[in-house]
């Protein structure tokens, strides 16, 4: 018997188990689930800067729910997936769910579990809904195999997994309180991780729900393409103001290429090494969640490289700041003359980096500079530097460049603002993207190796064996760049330099170049598993 839908079918395989017609392709619904999942990423990200510890842990966080949810909903999709009423509603669902995580990310943070435990509950409650259409949805396939043991126990196995997981969820919605353990929310994960594992499992013990010729591999592709497309529009925004301050310098343009060289070698390193199906259900299966740690490391490339071109383009403008400051110093020796300088200075600062000008007043340091009388004198230096800072952080807040938002401020200082303490505060936030932009660009790399390795078919040879080598090699090379920070001067050189993008392109550029020399002189292996040759592809 068939029963036919309008892009798969139920057939008799053995004439004891049922089969599913294979589909290669996404649907497009499928496509519009994803990128409600890359839509939630980019107003997540909007939101929480990562400026801290907490807001970088906060931000795989939140994540690693996104891509959990994301991965069950494409799990029950690529194999059971059809065009029907019910499966419509029940995408709807889908649909409700992300966008009510995209309400409830604004105001996610788990580091402060007693002042957002309202954030957790709501979220809870997501999961558990989630967690029902997904027994809905796998209880709608039951009823269409319903006689065939051995399609129904794996579905069976899958159904109470998610029916573990609602009961789970629905009861961490009553643990978190105002009194409640900061430590609840790990729960979350573990569940996550457990309906992940549990689904995976059954699948490789029953290859009548197994993911072998399904479209499996072509949505972690396409989700990757879509956060690569996701970080192409963070760096279009961070080059827009290369384009307001109309500052094309050799500098930037460098950092530019730089950053389009990145993700496009990262796009050819992933795709061109990629097969529509790996070799065994198992490797399959540990193919598809190695792209969770990929994911992550991808996502914090992205978000460095965008950062590190909104940097550089700061720096450059600073850097003009302090040597108009020491030819204005140097000019004269009346603090008049000093004075009206730096307030034509400051005014063209102040109005090109469209500054609030009462938090950013620097008329009280001028009338002080004034009224010293002796430009060699420590009131007047120091009113002239209180300038330079104020200019140097208008300049910094421009760009968005701004300290971490729970930065606790100096008891002796108060409320009342202190230039030298707001810049100290904002750079600090660039060691911790200088940290994660070079761990995340290693990690990538080495996770491709892993992917590399798990996607193979056929029997090794020099040429798959020299590609993983390097991907590991470099990629562990671009991350040990980050122990740089171990040392305050070192960092500081190769912070303030223009070579943070250059190196990680470089390289991955490396890795790139290595892959084809490799390819055309040493034989590889080709997508059906043998190895091929030079000599072979040219007859």
């Amino acid at each position: 018997m068939e029963h036919s839908y309008p892009h798969k079918s139920i057939h008799e395989h053995d004439g004891s188990t049922p089969a599913f017609r294979e589909r290669e392709e996404a649907s497009s619904i499928e496509l519009f689930y994803d990128l409600f999942f890359v839509a939630n990423l980019t107003s997540f990200t909007t939101v929480h800067a990562i400026d801290d510890k907490e807001t970088i842990s906060s931000y795989i966080g939140f994540f690693a729910i996104l891509w959990f949810t994301w991965l069950q909903v494409v799990m029950l999709d690529v194999r059971f997936g059809v065009d029907s009423l019910f499966e419509r509603v029940a995408k709807l669902i889908h649909f409700a769910v992300m966008i009510t995580f995209a309400i409830i990310g604004t105001k996610f943070d788990p580091s402060s579990p007693h002042e957002t435990y309202s954030t957790m509950r709501q979220l809870s409650l997501c999961l558990f809904v989630s967690r029902l259409v997904l027994i809905a949805q796998y209880g709608s396939v039951m009823l269409w195999v319903k006689g065939h043991k051995k399609i129904i126990t794996p579905l069976s196995i899958h159904i109470i997994a998610f029916a573990i997981g609602a009961v789970l969820c629905f009861g961490f919605f009553f643990m978190f309180n105002a009194r409640s353990s900061g430590q609840i929310y790990i729960a979350w994960y573990i569940v996550l991780i457990m309906e992940a594992l549990v689904v995976f499992i059954s699948s490789s013990q029953w290859r009548s729900v197994s993911f072998q010729h399904t479209n499996l591999s072509e949505r972690c592709g396409l989700l990757t393409l879509i956060i690569l497309g996701e970080g192409i529009i963070v760096l279009t925004k961070s080059i827009n103001y290369v384009v307001k301050g109309a500052n094309f310098s050799p500098g930037i343009l460098a950092q530019i290429i730089s950053a389009v060289l990145i993700i496009y070698f990262v796009y050819m390193l992933y795709f061109d090494s990629r097969t529509p199906h790996p070799p065994s259900p198992t490797r399959h299966h540990f193919w598809a969640l190695a792209h969770f740690p990929f994911h992550i490391a991808l996502v914090l490339l992205m978000e460095g490289t965008s950062r590190f071109i909104t940097w550089r383009n700061a720096m450059e403008i600073v850097n003009h700041i302090y040597t108009d400051y020491d030819s204005i110093w140097e000019s004269t020796n009346s603090t008049t003359s000093l004075a009206d300088q730096f307030e034509r200075l400051s005014g063209h600062v102040l109005q090109s980096t469209q500054a609030d000008p009462v938090k950013y007043n620097v008329t009280g340091y001028l009338n002080t500079l004034r009224k010293s009388g002796d430009a060699s004198s420590d009131v007047a230096i120091d009113s002239a530097f209180e300038i330079l800072l104020t200019l140097v952080n208008a300049t910094m807040k421009f760009f968005k460049i701004e300290a971490a938002k729970k930065t606790t401020r100096d008891p002796a200082v108060g409320d009342a603002k202190d230039p030298y303490t707001d810049l100290g505060n904002a750079l600090v936030v660039y060691d911790l993207v200088f940290l994660y932009f070079f761990l995340a660009a290693g990690f990538t790399l080495i996770v491709l190796a892993i992917l590399n390795i798990l996607n193979h078919k056929g029997k090794w040879v020099k040429g798959d064996g020299i590609g993983v080598a390097v991907r590991v090699f470099v990629g562990a090379g671009i991350a040990l760049v980050s122990l740089v920070k171990t040392d305050i001067s070192s960092e500081e050189v190769f912070l303030y330099s223009p070579w943070m993008l250059p190196t990680v392109m470089l390289g991955l550029g490396i890795v790139v170049l290595v892959d084809g020399v490799a390819g055309w002189v040493l034989p590889a292996t080709t997508a059906g598993g043998k190895a091929s040759t030079e000599n072979e592809e040219k007859v």
